[in-house]
């Protein structure tokens, strides 16, 4: 069989993802969002694909009923992945599906030890797939044999009937192999056909079935006898993968044992698996530990290239190793050989969406490559396994994920599984009963506090006051920061630069939470690029008293304080008053929230006032002075709705409907005017009497809903000096306008009727 070696210069397969290393220190300390941010910028992945991995839902049943029969749901598995993995030149991240601790771990830190030797070398056959064709019933099986073989050109034709476009791209049948064995009793002799199948990108199992179908009654004329099995084969001997890697000694060697030590006691444990078939089974099932966890992962008949695997491991009578180790010029060499029948089209692999997705991350562009990774994790994973059992054991290296799998199951918080595993550790005790011990007495200990650098920066919550909407088409508004806000973080992290998922009051479920968090993500990976901190050994928190989608302003105050930290931890000063520079920094992070903001938001929020804002050309930011203080509070009244789907709801209306759309803006625009006097002469009641004729307008123009018309008229009962919805609408909260002296024996009146109230002085940021 000739082999064909592949090498990125030769093959001509570029990958298009942006992939430059497998190698990402710290990785496993990241949270899921940042590798997950990590993976949407290297790959360019949408949204959608980053929710999907994030949530296992890849799959969906409506995907599920056409895969399998009487589909009644999904089953995920934990996906990870393979790093540090230097394949033939190329840099490959490897998706890894499976349940079993410790095994990502264990292929990620061999393929790094394994890079510094020049990473793994393959060769692949080509894809040759066997079919089997059963001839019984013969009078003389030799002659048999003979009018088979004088009639090969006449099978192979009628085989290839079944598939010309195959043929056309260079593959179907090309020879046939025949072998007679003897039946059982009862039987008689049979006579065994192979058809030769080259198969190109597939796996070819129904493609080679169904040329084994069609050439059968050809055969039973040729021979006289009658055909019975005619399937494929799954000892795919013909489709051979090799991989294999050298590493010196100076790279093997641990603390208490010399590399040449540890090299001859990897001889020593593979020459067991070679001869003893107790120690191979044990060998092998480690393989593919890897192996299946990567072919599941991307689409793989994993069960298929597991039976063809075992049966290759017995081909010479005794079943044995498939990884060989020997020792050449102070180096360990290692080398894995067994059939690899993959596919790169057809089947699941093209309608799974998941599936394509982690085609995408995984670099791979073909079968061959596709059998040159699998290959690749199996011996890794074979020399990670040989390593830690002729050194620290193999307990060591599970103990970890081992302890931290004990921990969930009695309930320990996601955020502390980490101090109870570790210490479950460094007792000798990883049991329940020592998990609940030690998660009980933490409980009863005050948490210790996180040492972080001086380093932190806060920003108020906005309300808009006036002429929501109408500052889309450039109409003034009036808004105004609040004493409610969010503080940014910055604290040492060896590991960073990392984002941990922000602390926000949340009162009601958030649709599309999942979602928020990675545009946040995505947020903090544009401002690290902003400053030239991609590289920064630090960790970023977000502390927020703000209630997201409910017109408070999170984002700005979010882009707002991350901006302004970020500016602290390089020692650039930050000025006192409204800054243009820092303003379109903002407005750079603003516009992964909301697509093009007008800047009402983010200059609010910057010059923590009372704002007249008009977004031009060109822009008008003026802060309004008032005679006296004016309080108010906001009640939360229900989940709020996507600020982007509520602009371009008043969009599409416009366009209906363009003369009525104009006129409620008009009287929105005449309206912020009057309030930006009543504003600067004091004039409450006033003020109070435009806030409710804004709501009535804005009701209008489409954006209120029933409840919060409710609160409206509620909150008018009771009688604050005025107040409207805040925001885009769609949802959301109110905003009510009180006399300083009665602002707390309202906001008790009113507890139980709203989800939460939050009070404000007008103006004031502190």
């Amino acid at each position: 069989m000739k082999i064909k070696k592949t090498k990125f210069k030769e093959s001509g397969y570029v990958s298009d993802n942006n992939l430059k290393t497998s190698r990402i220190p710290g990785f496993y300390r990241l949270s899921v969002e940042q590798r997950l941010a990590f993976l949407a910028r290297s790959f360019n992945l949408s949204d959608e694909q980053i929710t999907e991995l994030r949530n296992g839902n890849t799959l969906r049943i409506e995907n599920a009923v056409n895969l399998v029969e009487n589909a009644i749901g999904i089953f995920s598995l934990p996906l990870g992945l393979g790093l540090n993995f230097f394949i033939d030149g190329r840099e490959h991240l490897v998706p890894m599906a499976i349940e079993e601790p410790s095994i990502i771990a264990a292929a990620s830190k061999a393929a790094l030890m394994i890079r510094k030797g020049g990473g793994f070398t393959t060769k692949i056959d080509k894809p040759i797939m066997i079919g089997q064709i059963q001839i019984l019933d013969l009078n003389n099986p030799d002659s048999a044999e003979k009018a088979l073989h004088l009639n090969k050109d006449k099978i192979i034709n009628q085989a290839n009937l079944v598939h010309p476009r195959m043929v056309a791209r260079g593959g179907g049948v090309f020879d046939i192999e025949t072998r007679i064995l003897d039946g059982a009793e009862g039987i008689g002799p049979m006579l065994i056909v192979h058809l030769l199948f080259d198969v190109r990108e597939a796996m070819g199992a129904n493609i080679v079935n169904s040329a084994c179908e069609v050439v059968g009654p050809v055969i039973e004329k040729i021979t006289g006898g009658r055909v019975n099995l005619r399937i494929l084969s799954n000892l795919a001997n013909k489709r051979l993968a090799r991989a294999e890697f050298t590493l010196s000694f100076e790279h093997l060697a641990t603390k208490e044992l010399s590399g040449e030590q540890v090299a001859k006691r990897i001889i020593e444990t593979n020459r067991l698996a070679l001869i003893d078939p107790y120690r191979a089974s044990t060998n092998n099932k480690g393989i593919f530990n890897g192996i299946c966890a990567v072919a599941l992962a991307l689409g793989q008949d994993w069960r298929a290239i597991e039976a063809g695997g075992h049966a290759y491991a017995a081909r010479n009578g005794q079943y044995q190793s498939l990884t060989t180790y020997t020792i050449k010029n102070n180096s360990l060499h290692g080398k894995i050989e067994l059939p690899l029948q993959v596919g790169w089209v057809g089947g699941v692999i093209n309608s799974h969406p998941g599936v394509k997705t982690l085609r995408i991350i995984s670099g791979i562009q073909n079968s061959q490559q596709l059998a040159s990774v699998l290959a690749a994790v199996g011996l890794g994973q074979n020399f990670a396994a040989c390593h830690a059992l002729s050194t620290v054991g193999i307990q060591k290296g599970h103990m970890a994920l081992h302890a931290r799998s004990v921990a969930i199951s009695v309930g320990v918080p996601a955020d502390e599984v980490e101090r109870v595993a570790d210490e479950m550790i460094r007792r000798g005790e990883v049991k329940i009963a020592a998990a609940e011990e030690i998660y009980h007495g933490m409980q009863r200990l005050p948490k210790q506090k996180v040492r972080r650098l001086p380093i932190e920066a806060y920003a108020p919550g906005k309300v808009v006051l006036f002429g929501e909407h109408a500052t889309v088409y450039n109409y003034p508004g009036i808004t105004s920061a609040i004493d409610i806000g969010l503080k940014v973080h910055i604290s040492y992290d060896p590991d960073g630069p990392r984002f941990i998922k922000p602390k926000y009051r949340q009162v009601f479920p958030i649709p599309g939470s999942d979602r928020d968090v990675r545009v946040f993500s995505k947020a903090v990976e544009l401002a690290l690029v902003m400053y030239g901190l991609q590289k920064e050994p630090i960790a970023i928190e977000v502390d927020s008293d703000l209630v997201p989608g409910m017109g408070l302003g999170s984002s700005a105050a979010f882009s707002v304080a991350l901006c302004s930290a970020l500016k602290r931890y390089k020692r650039i000063n930050l000025p006192q008053h409204f800054n243009n520079g820092l303003f379109e920094d903002v407005q750079r992070l603003e516009s992964i929230f909301h697509g093009h903001p007008s800047g009402m938001d983010a200059a609010t929020v910057l010059s923590k006032g009372v704002l007249w804002f008009r977004k031009g050309p060109p822009r008008e930011i003026l802060p309004i002075r008032m005679p006296c203080t004016l309080a108010g509070f906001v009640c939360l009244v229900e989940p709020g709705a996507s600020t982007i789907e509520i602009v371009q709801r008043v969009r599409k209306s416009r366009q209906r409907d363009p003369g009525l759309i104009d006129s409620i803006l008009d009287e929105i625009g005449s309206l912020t005017v009057d309030a930006g006097i009543a504003l600067g002469t004091g004039d409450s009641v006033e003020l109070g009497r435009l806030m409710f004729k804004n709501h009535e307008l804005l009701a209008r123009l489409g954006v209120s809903t029933p409840a919060l018309d409710r609160a409206v008229e509620n909150l008018l009962d009771h009688g604050v000096l005025g107040s409207k919805l805040t925001g885009s609408g769609g949802g959301g909260a109110v905003i009510a306008l009180v006399k300083p002296e009665t602002q707390y024996e309202l906001m008790q009146e009113l507890e139980s009727e709203f989800a939460e109230i939050l009070p404000f002085t007008l103006g004031s940021s502190v």
